[in-house]
């Protein structure tokens, strides 16, 4: 029996991360690989930290991945929460289960905040990570499909 793959897909809940959950999990299904979806989150400066955030992040990341455990139920999914950079936390869960790529959403909940293509998660990811990172556009940024002949 071959070792178990794994593909790392990145949510912070926007549209954007959907979309690349959804592309990730239609991958997994074609590779025969299993999704680990990470929500990482940082405390804001100055934060009080008497509330745990962790319980309110895996109850919408299972939230979200739901629809696609009905539609892949061959896949296995595995929801994450860590604290830290979210480029950090996706390079280290991707190094601890061995998977060969990492797939993220090119802007994320910030993304409208400044006006380039991809956000800064994404291109700290790209910039560090020692696996395959597959950057996946906004809907509004994909091109057409191509005419049929």
């Amino acid at each position: 029996m071959g070792r178990l793959r794994w593909i790392v897909v990145g949510t912070d809940f926007s549209p954007a991360a959907d979309w690349a959950l959804d592309r990730a999990a239609g991958l997994a299904s074609e590779l025969n690989a299993s999704v680990a979806v990470l929500h990482a989150y940082e405390d804001p400066a100055g934060a009080r930290l008497e509330s745990d955030p962790v319980p309110l992040a895996k109850t919408r990341l299972e939230e979200t991945v739901s629809p696609l455990r009905a539609r892949y139920s061959l896949l296995r999914f595995v929801c994450l929460v860590r604290r830290g950079a979210p480029w950090d936390k996706l390079i280290n869960v991707a190094c601890e289960l061995g998977a060969e790529i990492i797939v993220v959403g090119a802007g994320g909940e910030r993304a409208r905040e400044n006006s380039s293509f991809l956000g800064h998660v994404v291109t700290r990811l790209a910039a560090m990570s020692p696996r395959s990172v597959l950057v996946i556009p906004n809907a509004d940024e994909r091109l057409p499909a191509a005419p049929s002949r």
